[in-house]
């Protein structure tokens, strides 16, 4: 399944494929929290600046989260304002909507404590609203919280039916050692193809579990499986690339490696210190 790109692995056809992505732009205008958190989010399993995650146990041999399928079709989109009205009143939606937005803003400046602050009494208002859990845990995330950030983005994928935030979920699970709930989530992320960026990042965690556990040639069969060199490079090409070169130096095939770093900095002399292990 994994050799295709992502939108042939779709399950809708074109003319579905086409009102699901009107659906997720109408999504990101009306919830102005959404001003680079999705595009945060998903290049959030690059650990940068963050704490070290917990040396991973061993005990992950079945899934710790019971979860239900995630429906076929991605559902329509939600008002997060219209939702707070609807629940608490107008007067108090105006207070919890103002209080989502200055949390989203917190994130952006990266401010994740502040963040995770203001949110809190709002999950706690609201706890039927999925971007609010979403917003939560990834802060929660941001600040090395994992079993915290489990629980609120376990909440998310259930009450949005998405696997939007699969690949930062699988990364909480795997910084803790739940082997078997990362596999389950990459599965699920395989088995919807929300898009391939989302898939990229999922497969890079899925590698990186592989590895954490030892198996660095599972983590390279991972990563390898399916890629071509991409004509026009985006961002999560590289982010795959890199996680390829790294493994494949950490299996011993340094010319191949090297190869790979070589060509990520040929494409972004910037990009993390691949032009230094290119050498």
């Amino acid at each position: 399944m994994f050799e295709q790109e992502a939108a042939e692995q779709m399950q809708f056809n074109a003319d579905e494929r086409r009102k699901y992505l009107e659906r997720q732009a109408r999504r990101d205008k009306v919830a102005e929290k959404h001003e680079g958190l999705r595009e945060q989010a998903r290049k959030a399993i690059d650990r940068g600046g963050m704490p070290e995650p917990v040396t991973p146990s061993t005990s992950g041999k079945s899934v710790t989260v019971e979860r239900m399928p995630l429906p076929g079709r991605p559902p329509n989109p939600i008002d997060v304002e219209k939702q707070m009205v609807k629940i608490a009143g107008k007067d108090k939606a105006a207070r919890g909507w103002r209080l989502f937005k200055r949390a989203a803003k917190e994130f952006q400046n990266e401010q994740f404590t502040d963040s995770r602050k203001t949110m809190k009494p709002l999950v706690e208002s609201y706890p039927n609203i999925a971007d609010l859990h979403e917003l939560h845990g990834l802060c929660l995330y941001r600040l090395g919280k994992w079993a915290d950030a489990i629980e609120s983005l376990e909440t998310f994928r259930r009450l949005s039916g998405t696997a939007e935030q699969n690949p930062v979920l699988m990364d909480c699970h795997r910084a803790i050692g739940n082997w078997a709930d990362v596999e389950a989530l990459w599965n699920e992320l395989g088995e919807l193809s929300p898009s391939g960026e989302l898939v990229s990042e999922g497969r890079i965690v899925m590698a990186g579990a592989q590895a954490d556990q030892g198996f660095i040639d599972s983590g390279v069969r991972t990563l390898e499986k399916g890629w071509k060199i991409p004509r026009e490079p985006m961002d999560h090409h590289l982010r795959r690339a890199y996680a390829l070169a790294d493994l494949l130096e950490r299996d011993g095939k340094i010319p191949k490696s090297r190869k790979l770093f070589a060509w990520i900095a040929s494409k972004d002399p910037m990009f993390g210190d691949a032009a230094e292990r290119a050498e």
